[in-house]
């Protein structure tokens, strides 16, 4: 059955949340041993209840509770079980009302993003029937008018001794509609639960934020930076083949062991993420957040928790109240572009917010600022330009889902929209349209340096590695048409090259060049790179001059002059005859090249009946050998 409704309990120690689910469903949250003598729960406790068929539901609804602690030094596992949460039930004991945890917990569940709740008042039965708790209820609407995100279904009453107010409630959940998921498209979870069982291996439990996973399909764990297979899917008892958004789903997995998974982990789909110690967010201040700046805190994420330092960018003011700011971790974070977090003290919840740059860009600080205003009110067109401004060698856009929550089809048609901008649609890179007058007088330098330089995009490729061949080709052209340079023979030329046959001039230039090379000649593109050779070119001239026997091929990278190969072989045949002997240090001794040619030379004259290679020692066969 799909899982309709995720609900998640908060409020102040012993206001009854864990009563209330045992009221609904019988599941006793309080598991552990020390919950039960404590009497309070320590730990997210995680169940379900079915409703039977309605017209509204006809196949039946089921609802995932997701209970959470509300004691204060326990109030990281509040801020993990919120994650995904449908609809808030905000729990309220009448005797004691609004209390500082509910406060905080109402505070984290707005900053992340919930934008239903159902205020709960519990313990009716201490009070005569029929009690209105009309101060109790004007209060509640009153804490909620100054929140920001989530808004006040209905206030109800509850007493785990009334039945009728426990199908009121199950009432308003049956008609409660799940909220819409910002699916990115891309599979995202935090894994809250990871444990063992005998004979089934590793289990782990959690909430899938965005995306969806099959059965067949591998999970990417971020942080080993490894996959694991999936043995089964389940949501509750019930196994899937596949599992989407908003799901609380268990994963048993093949060939990992439960000791190398951690709470806070993130599974996703390998080559999406990438993780990082240091992005750029935007601050929703609870207190006074100057005071922060430059301090310790605690950051949390998902199901995660990690130590972190603050650097304001700017501070609140009475016209803006969020502030822009730098979060450097202990560790990294998979995070993508609006994702939200909770930063705390030792006592007290600091601030939320969104990363805004989960992949930091290199900006002056005023740039920055702007850029992150850009993003936060996701005008992505202003963004992509300033992007392109300061990233000058082209911009990508393989990240786009990491950086800007955005497919790759999204980020390109947003791209498309800017005119201005230069596209390398097929290697999802755009442009400044600076780049191409950079490449232009990068081209022109090189022809002013050589006038015989026989360019190509894909040999200015080579030399700019940071540049596609689309861009470079489009610079070609431009100057082409601008008539700076010319075209022959599929090559672009200077206006200064007098070249008449090209073929016959690149096999005369490159054998003269590793002619003057003698024994230590460089490999064949280090010579076109210094030559301004195109690298096709250049190996259809070195296998013509290898055709005609004016060099010898000695290995991949390794071309010699053959007149060259002959004085060597002369020589390492003198060296046998005066050391009865040739190996490595001998030949090093003698003519002090790298490695690389000595192993080479005496690899060539294994080639050779006369020689004898015993253990790297190549000797004559023959008493008569020269």
């Amino acid at each position: 059955m799909e899982n309709n409704l995720i609900v998640g309990l908060a409020g102040h120690i012993d206001h009854g949340k864990t009563s209330l689910i045992k009221s609904l469903n019988g599941f006793d949250g309080d598991q552990r041993e020390d919950e039960k003598q404590r009497g309070i729960t320590l730990d997210i406790s995680f169940s379900n209840l079915v409703l039977p068929p309605t017209p509204s539901a006809p196949n039946g609804k089921n609802i995932s509770f997701i209970d959470v602690p509300g004691h204060e030094r326990l109030i990281k596992n509040m801020i993990a079980g919120a994650f995904g949460i449908d609809i808030l039930l905000l729990v309220i004991a009448c005797n004691d009302g609004i209390m500082p945890q509910t406060l905080e917990h109402l505070q984290i569940a707005d900053i992340l993003g919930i934008k239903e709740a159902i205020c709960i008042i519990t313990k009716v039965d201490l009070y005569p029937p029929n009690t209105e708790f009309v101060d109790l209820k004007k209060q509640i609407n009153e804490l909620f008018s100054k929140l920001k995100h989530i808004k006040l279904k209905m206030i109800s009453t509850f007493s785990i001794y009334n039945k009728n107010t426990h199908y009121h409630l199950l009432e308003l959940l049956t008609i409660t509609q799940p909220r819409k998921k910002e699916d990115e498209s891309l599979f995202r979870y935090y894994i809250d639960r990871v444990f063992s069982i005998s004979g089934k291996g590793t289990i782990l439990s959690g909430t899938i934020l965005s995306g969806m996973i099959k059965r067949e399909e591998k999970l990417y764990i971020c942080e080993l930076n490894s996959e694991a297979n999936i043995k089964t899917i389940k949501n509750h008892n019930t196994e899937l083949e596949e599992a989407r958004a908003g799901q609380r789903i268990a994963f048993n997995l093949r060939s990992i062991n439960s000791s190398s998974l951690k709470r806070g982990y993130l599974l996703s789909k390998k080559g999406y993420l990438r993780g990082f110690d240091e992005f750029d967010v935007v601050i929703y201040p609870l207190k006074n957040i100057v005071s922060t700046h430059n301090s310790n805190v605690h950051f949390f994420i998902g199901s995660k928790k990690c130590s972190a330092r603050i650097h304001l960018l700017n501070t609140p003011t009475e016209d803006q109240d969020y502030c822009f700011a730098t979060i450097k971790t202990e560790e990294k974070i998979f995070g993508i572009f609006g994702e939200r977090f909770i930063l705390r003290n030792s006592e007290d919840t600091i601030a939320g917010g969104k990363i805004l740059c989960p992949i930091t860009d290199p900006m002056k600080k005023k740039q920055k600022l702007l850029y992150l205003d850009y993003i936060s009110k996701k005008d992505f067109q202003n963004a992509f330009l300033l992007c392109c401004y300061v990233h000058k060698k082209g911009f990508g856009l393989v990240s786009s889902m990491q950086r800007f929550n955005l497919t790759h089809a999204e980020a390109l048609k947003i791209a498309k929209s800017l005119p201005q901008l230069f596209l390398d649609e097929k290697n999802l890179i755009i442009y400044h349209p600076d780049t191409l007058k950079i490449i232009k007088e990068e081209i022109l330098k090189i022809f002013a340096k050589n006038k015989n330089a026989l360019l190509s995009a894909s040999s200015l490729n080579v030399k700019f590695k940071w540049a596609s061949l689309m861009i470079t080709q489009n610079a070609l052209d431009e100057l082409l048409d601008e008539g700076k340079i010319y075209k022959k023979e599929g090559f672009y030329l200077s206006r200064q090259n007098n070249i008449k046959n090209i073929s016959q001039y690149l096999e005369e230039t490159l054998y003269n060049k590793i002619i003057s090379q003698g024994y230590s000649p460089s490999a064949p593109y280090d010579i076109y790179n210094e030559l301004d050779i195109d690298r096709k070119s250049g190996d259809n001239a070195l296998k013509a001059l290898s055709k005609a026997q004016k060099i010898v091929r000695l290995q991949h990278n390794l071309f010699i002059g053959t007149d060259t190969l002959t004085d060597i072989q002369k020589t390492l045949r003198q060296l046998i005859k005066e050391n009865g002997y040739i190996d490595i240090f001998i030949l090093k001794e003698k003519i002090g090249l790298s490695r690389k040619y000595l192993i080479a030379y005496l690899d060539y004259l294994d080639h050779f009946e006369d020689i004898t290679n015993t253990q790297g020692k190549r000797t004559f066969k023959y008493k008569d050998s020269k």
